[in-house]
């Protein structure tokens, strides 16, 4: 019994006993009883990506979603800003297909174990789950159907009800084989839905691509793709197909390359398979008629003549879209793979007027592209190993409420995932203009999707005055800030935060800041407090790529530290070569250059100042008016040492005052402020002379504090060091000429114990936290204390260092007031003001504990344990975790770093067992958001055969049979809501200008662009042709709407014993 009680304090030890002696007649700046029983950590939100995750992407323009699949297992549902939902799967299958189904259901497919699930945008939660006996290898869904097409290993596709739930008993069996029985049993390579007829699909298998009918169960045509021997493509195919092996006794007569996908033209009549070989095969749907085979480079393959010859280094095609524009006949065919690191257009332009146009013509339409051919090269982002990086799949981001085509209606961007599961996004415009750019400084994308587009190589959180923060904020949209950029996802809601609880120390008038590095020299300044950032102007990005000069080194453009003095306006970026940006905040006018500069070195930039074999050149001439247009941080200068090496160590202050500190032990202060000028460059292995090995900076502050018994106030400046956590101190002083001079004062050795392997570096000095000794508060400088220097004001002080694995407590100059030894690697420490009685040391480990320390004798008051979830997932991420890897604000806000691109963020409050600490989810499904009504062919197709017309009652019949089963969810009430059927009165994209008869029957288009006379005579003849043409459509659509209504009980009678036998004979009844 007595063993269960315990006491809420440590026992004593006893440096804690000589910490007490040494404290004796210091004032106590803790209160006297925390209470730490009741103080609890509070899961607030979970931020970033894991890079190199992305395993599957999907995209809803409608409802304005993105949703991934990580290697985590998770799905992350992504809108607007800060609207993201994780979704977490006990699984070990990785999730590989994702699908936005009718607004409010998302499709989540793990093929590898043939697992389906539904999951609920509405309530966040699985509503239905189904697993196939084999493995899924292919799935296809339409926006606004209710039905999920799976593609199996057997060759066979079954059809899945979403909205209620079950698998139907539609079967369609493996259709390869009944028109190439000899061939080997062929898995579904893909399948996709006619975009003008949801009663019809087309099915990939290994060497056949099977139009098929659902209404009437059968094959409408099949494409087989094979090359006699006299063509062009057989050698090239034969080799791909063989692996380069050479049959010695007989040689083949023709060749079937394997393929890995299909595409449709968005009008339906034409369609593009893509094999092995790389080749890309147009067809002719109606007919099946071959219109053209050609590769990226080579055309008429399948023709006789000269064989083209293969590349010794083969790139495989990977990926194909066939992508339109507004116009859903202006189409560009988009590919990854044939060569390396780029994207091909082909720009088809206008397609031919199908019902003038002859094959031949048609094929050559598509052997030289209207608007040409061109290519966008990809940068991929810098990577420690060597292993090949290519892109693997391509995702159109379509135009707002533009869903259908296959998800290739007038894409934005595009989104690019990579085989080692990175991901790329890039702009895109199917009319020319800005192609490929990442575009890092004016879209803005959700905080978790930013951390890994370019990826975060450094990030901090920062506690920003409110007032600094919402200047800068009003400055920017006041100069157009706003105007400039973009969101890529304008879906969702942020939750209300009414049940989150309030951190122990909450300052209303202080704003939580992280700030990213990443590669590409951008730099992202972001408002993460306590959920409240709503608008998009809580975002500053600022792009430096365009401005630096690369070397062709991506060194030269990542950003490995950063720092960011929001009271002087200055923002100052480490990069990885060794060179330090300067940047100031404000806007400059009359720049007329548009391009970029990162092929340009740096020798035509004035020289601003130099002290020693450091100097500061001027990057004013090479800001951008793209960049300049509106306020933001602009580099105005970079540090370079004559020498180039590693940045250990950077710091800039409120003041105006950067520290920089290099490998070597170099030591460069610069006055950004009223310079720039360097006004200090020494080695500090000069001044620490008794070290026997080399030293370097690990960690900087500025404070401003009396200095021993001076009475009076200086800037100091406090340098850390490895080699056994040695503290220098200068003081910053003022010049006759206006300008500073740094002075060294003092220095404190070995202020940490070397232990274990790599002493030097593991015995580094990672914080130093100046504080008051009258009140503990912060001795930090600042701009409202700088002011008042020349009063004569005292602040006494204590600095506190830290390290992985000691704290002391030092009095100026050097006297060590306490010292406490981490048993465990101390991942940060950080003061925490505890509800304005007092501040308390607060001391978070890789153990999951944070402990509370008094000061200035660091007692231990107790301690509080990481969630038990949160630790589960993040323990083996803390197992490896370095000093560092979290961040502990002053208000009792903890930000621990999974990797560098991840992080959780925690509250320290007072637990109230009468208050409900659970916090409500972000709100994803939009029930305005109305889906628009699908494509459907024109009347003259339709009269002509090519397509059919089913609606989707009628294939809800075909499919899930007469007796369809009821939802149990209100989620088919609202996807019924927001569907075409529930709003007949919609249209869609460019057919918003058409008129529509009562009963549905479009007026025919005429289109002026399209090319007269397509090879069959003069313009005048062609004309007279279309124009005719175009009556007898006009005739048929006046028909059809007069006698629609006498027909319709007619037909609908007929429809109902065609599907009722077709069911019947299907399912055999």
């Amino acid at each position: 019994m007595f063993s269960k009680i315990k006491s809420s304090k440590a026992p004593l030890s006893l440096s804690s006993v000589s910490n007490v002696i040494k404290t004796s007649g210091a004032k106590d700046l803790s209160p006297s009883d925390i209470n730490a029983k009741h103080l609890k950590l509070f899961t607030v939100a979970q931020a970033g990506l894991p890079k190199n995750s992305i395993l599957a992407v999907a995209f809803d323009p409608v409802q304005s979603l993105l949703a991934v699949s990580t290697t985590n297992n998770e799905v992350r549902v992504f809108g607007q800003q800060n609207v993201e939902v994780v979704i977490e799967f006990n699984s070990t299958s990785p999730i590989t297909h994702l699908k936005f189904v009718k607004g409010v259901y998302l499709v989540v497919v793990s093929s590898a174990v043939g697992s389906v699930m539904v999951l609920s945008l509405k309530s966040k939660q699985i509503l239905g789950k189904y697993s196939t006996h084999g493995a899924i290898t292919a799935v296809e869904t339409d926006p606004a159907l209710d039905w999920l097409l799976l593609g199996l290993s057997n060759g066979g596709v079954m059809i899945y009800d979403v909205d209620r739930l079950n698998i139907t008993p539609y079967r369609i069996d493996n259709l390869q084989k009944k028109i190439l029985p000899k061939v080997k049993l062929s898995h579904v390579v893909s399948i996709k839905w006619h975009p003008r007829d949801i009663g019809t699909i087309l099915v990939t298998y290994s060497h056949s691509i099977i139009l098929y009918s659902i209404a009437t169960g059968q094959i409408k045509n099949s494409f087989v793709y094979t090359l006699p021997k006299q063509a062009r493509g057989f050698e090239s195919a034969l080799f791909i197909e063989t692996g380069g092996k050479k049959n010695l006794f007989s040689s083949p007569k023709e060749v079937t390359p394997e393929l890995i996908d299909a595409q449709f033209h968005p009008n339906g009549l034409h369609l593009v398979t893509v094999h092995k070989d790389n080749s890309l095969v147009f067809w002719d749907t109606t007919t099946g008629t071959l219109l053209e085979a050609r590769n990226i480079f080579d055309i008429n393959l399948h023709l006789p003549g000269t064989p083209i010859k293969l590349k010794d280094d083969f790139s495989p095609i990977t990926s194909v879209r066939w992508l339109c524009g507004s116009d859903p006949e202006y189409t560009q065919l988009v590919i990854s793979g044939g060569d390396a690191n780029t994207l091909h257009v082909l720009d088809f332009g206008v397609t031919f007027t199908y019902s003038l146009t002859s094959h031949e013509k048609q094929g050559q339409f598509y052997a030289n592209p209207q608007s040409g051919q061109r290519v966008i090269p990809i940068t991929f982002n810098d990577r420690s190993s060597n292993a090949e990086e290519f892109i693997t799949s391509i995702f159109p981001l379509a135009s707002e409420n533009q869903p259908y085509f296959n998800e290739n209606h007038d894409p934005t961007h595009l989104m690019l995932i990579t085989n080692i599961k990175a991901i790329y996004i890039i702009e895109f415009s199917s009319v020319g203009g800005s192609q490929g750019g990442l575009d890092l400084g004016g879209l803005l994308i959700p905080p978790s999707l930013a951390s890994v587009h370019p990826p975060v190589i450094f990030s901090r959180i920062q506690s920003v005055k409110r007032v600094e923060w919402y200047s800068i904020m009003s400055t920017r949209v006041s100069t157009g800030s706003t105007a400039r950029t973009k969101q890529l996802l304008r879906g969702g809601q942020a939750a209300p935060r009414r049940n989150v609880p309030r951190p122990i120390g909450l300052d209303p008038d202080y704003r939580s800041i992280l700030i990213t590095g990443h590669e590409r020299g951008l730099v992202r300044l972001f408002d993460v407090s306590r959920g409240e950032h709503q608008e998009s102007e809580q975002i500053v990005q600022i792009s430096l790529k365009d401005t630096l000069f690369d070397f062709g080194d991506p060194r030269s453009t990542k950003a490995i530290l950063v720092s960011c003095a929001f009271g002087s306006r200055e923002l100052v970026v480490g990069l990885a070569n060794g060179d330090v940006v300067l940047c100031k905040f404000g806007k400059v006018s009359g720049i007329s250059s548009q391009g970029s500069f990162s092929s340009k070195d740096y020798s035509n930039c004035d020289l601003l100042h130099s002290n020693g074999d450091a100097k500061i050149i001027s990057l004013s001439n090479r800001i951008s008016s793209s960049f300049a247009q509106s306020s933001n941080f602009l580099p105005v200068g970079i540090v370079q040492l004559e020498t180039r090496e590693p940045i250990t160590a950077l710091k800039h202050n409120d003041i105006g005052f950067a520290a920089i500190g290099f490998k070597s032990g170099k030591l460069v202060v610069t006055d950004v402020s009223r310079g720039p000028a360097i006004i200090f460059n020494a080695n500090v292995n000069d001044l620490l002379i008794s070290q026997t090995t080399s030293c370097y900076i690990t960690t900087f502050e500025f404070a401003i504090q009396q200095y021993g018994q001076e009475g009076y106030s200086s800037i100091l400046l406090y340098a850390g060091t490895n080699n056994g956590g040695n503290l220098l101190i200068f003081k910053i002083v003022p010049l006759g000429n206006g300008g500073y001079d740094v002075v060294f004062t003092d220095k404190s050795i070995g202020l940490n114990y070397k232990h274990g392997a790599n002493a030097e570096d593991n015995s580094k000095l990672d914080q130093i936290i100046p504080i008051s000794s009258v009140d503990g508060q912060s001795a930090i400088a600042s701009l409202d204390r700088f002011n008042k220097l020349s009063q004569g004001f005292i602040i006494p002080g204590y600095v506190i260092t830290t390290s992985s694995s000691s704290i002391r407590v030092l009095k100026l100059p050097k006297v060590k007031l306490s010292h406490r030894v981490i048993e465990d690697t101390c991942l940060c420490s950080g003061l925490v003001n505890f509800n304005n009685q007092g501040v308390v040391l607060c001391v978070v480990t890789k153990s999951g504990f944070v402990r509370f320390c008094s000061l200035p004798a660091l007692t231990e008051l107790g301690d509080t344990q990481l969630p038990g979830d949160v630790f589960k997932k993040i323990q083996e991420s803390l197992a490896r975790a370095n000093s560092g890897d979290a961040d502990l604000l002053n208000d009792g806000e903890l930000f621990i770093r999974v990797c560098q691109s991840e992080f959780y963020n925690l509250y320290i409050h007072r637990s109230d067992k009468k208050k409900n600490d659970t916090m409500e989810t972000d709100i994803l499904f939009n029930e305005n958001a109305i889906i628009p009504p699908r494509p459907t062919a024109g009347a003259l197709s339709w009269a002509k055969g090519q397509t059919g017309y089913v609606t989707p009652q009628d294939l809800a019949s075909l499919i899930a049979g007469p007796n369809r089963k009821e939802s149990k969810f209100e989620e088919s009430r609202l996807a019924h809501n927001i569907s075409p059927e529930a709003n007949p009165n919609q249209v869609y994209g460019a057919y918003a200008k058409q008129t529509v008869s009562e009963r549905g029957y479009k007026e025919p288009i005429r289109k002026g662009t399209a090319p007269a006379g397509a090879g069959l005579g003069t313009q005048g003849f062609m004309r007279s042709i279309r124009n005719g043409l175009e009556q007898v459509e006009e005739g048929f659509n006046s028909y059809a709407n007069t006698a629609s209504e006498a027909m319709t009980e007619t037909i609908d009678d007929q429809k109902k014993s065609m599907y009722s036998s077709a069911f019947k004979s299907k399912f055999g009844f």
